[in-house]
């Protein structure tokens, strides 16, 4: 049987008091299970219809009538947990010190729900401005320091505090703050190892966040050494899904330096993951294996795998997966040999990328658009791009090891030392972009 979601059309018709009894304790049975995206579209929704204090009495009259008909307990959790949308529709609009003021001096906002309800929105967020994700985890960790431990359990409450600094390490390192963010998974990690029940599934959680950091450092092979112990977690438990999404995790890590170890990770994957009806995590498996089949030197069928995925594509606008899918666009057309379509994708990508501040795939671009001009025979072009690029990086604050690399690139350039000094620099900028080292030339 189909797996069953709510819809957009119900949910408005749920928040209308239009829908019959049975179909309002479905959608409430849903909501308060562990469906993201059905608590991602609610909340949404919540915050979107309004913010008057007469829009938030509505819905707790939705919410509590739909609720009549359960048991008592249940009614107390769902409760708790939809009022989190109307909570933080009257707070989003507010700047930081505002919210946490309100929720510091209003012990309704110190609820389990309330807190989950926060951390769903830092997920929204964390998409497009993960500084304001950043704000709203430090709100949910305020949060779970009020939570009554004596009702919900001292551990528990630990467990919840130690969620949330994971989240905010990951928030912190998606908004560049890297030193922030290892103090965040730092005091994750102590809370649960020291206050909390150190639960397996909740280091496995832990473990998949800080593995994203771990990549950022460039060490892809410790980011997927780690990964083996929540693999082995989920394997152990039988949850197909989150065994597929770590195996996924872990092509995406490893297929930076090694693809063909990339492709195995990931074809591992799929079969756990056809099922979940994840477009954005569907995508993101299609994507990383087109790209490891390229850089592998399977062209034509990353081509084919490319194809297939367009209609996902589509799903997503937005600009960061539009200018990703264009990537590997280009860096498939050069390896099929369609030098000018990669010059002209290239080209264009650089200058989508440098208005939008997106450093690290700038450099990255950049090499593999002075790549494609050393091969159609213009070297003095691809060594004018590379000086191009000198002011831009060093106006990022750029540590120096990484601006000398780039001038050792320029040169190389300048004098046909060009054997090999791309696949040197692209790895030199994924394995130290943020970790300082000095550039060696030879490999």
């Amino acid at each position: 049987m189909a797996e069953w979601h709510v819809t957009e059309d119900l949910f408005g018709r749920f928040l209308s008091s239009a829908v019959s009894r049975e179909e309002a304790q479905r959608i409430i049975r849903h909501l308060v299970s562990p469906c993201q995206p059905c608590s991602e579209l609610a909340s949404r929704m919540t915050s979107e219809v309004g913010r008057s204090s007469q829009q938030r009495q509505a819905y707790e009259a939705v919410f509590a009538r739909a609720l009549a008909f359960a048991s008592q307990q249940e009614e107390r959790l769902a409760l708790e947990k939809l009022r989190g949308w109307a909570q933080w529709a009257s707070l989003e609009s507010s700047p930081p010190p505002a919210r946490l003021a309100r929720v510091e001096a209003d012990e309704r906002y110190h609820t389990h729900g309330f807190y989950e309800r926060l951390l769903e929105a830092s997920r929204w967020y964390i998409r497009t401005d993960p500084n304001e994700a950043v704000d709203v985890i430090r709100l949910a960790i305020r949060v779970a320091e009020h939570l009554d431990t004596a009702a919900i359990g001292a551990e528990h409450v630990a467990d919840l505090r130690a969620a949330a600094w994971a989240a905010l390490g990951n928030a912190e390192r998606l908004a560049s703050s890297f030193e922030a963010a290892r103090r965040a998974f730092d005091e994750a990690w102590r809370i649960l190892e020291e206050e909390g029940t150190n639960d397996p599934v909740e280091r496995a959680h832990l473990i998949g966040l800080e593995s994203g950091y771990t990549q950022d450092m460039g060490e892809f092979e410790a980011a997927e050494a780690a990964l083996e112990e929540a693999l082995d977690i989920y394997h152990k438990l039988g949850d197909t899904h989150l065994h597929g999404r770590t195996l996924l995790k872990m092509g995406d890590c490893i297929g930076q330096i090694d693809p063909e170890r990339g492709i195995a990770r990931i074809l591992q994957a799929l079969p756990l993951l056809a099922g979940a009806k994840e477009p954005r995590l569907d995508l993101c498996a299609q994507h990383d294996l087109a790209w490891f089949l390229n850089d592998n030197g399977q062209s034509e069928e990353a081509l084919a795998i490319l194809d297939r995925a367009r209609p996902i594509y589509r799903q997503f606008p937005d600009s960061w997966t539009q200018l990703r899918l264009h990537w590997l666009e280009g860096r498939i057309a050069v390896n099929l040999g369609d030098l000018s379509a990669g010059e002209s994708i290239f080209g264009q990508l650089w200058e989508e990328l440098r208005v939008r501040d997106l450093h690290h795939e700038l450099v990255l671009v950049s090499i593999d658009l002075a790549e494609v001009l050393v091969r159609k025979g213009e070297p003095n072009r691809a060594a004018a791009l590379v000086e191009q690029c000198v002011p831009i990086l060093q106006a990022w604050g750029l540590h120096r090891y990484a601006l000398a690399a780039w001038l050792a690139f320029q040169e190389a350039l300048e004098q046909g030392w060009v054997l090999g000094v791309f696949d040197r620099m692209r790895e030199y900028y994924r394995r130290h972009w943020v970790k300082p080292a000095v550039f060696e030339p030879e490999g």
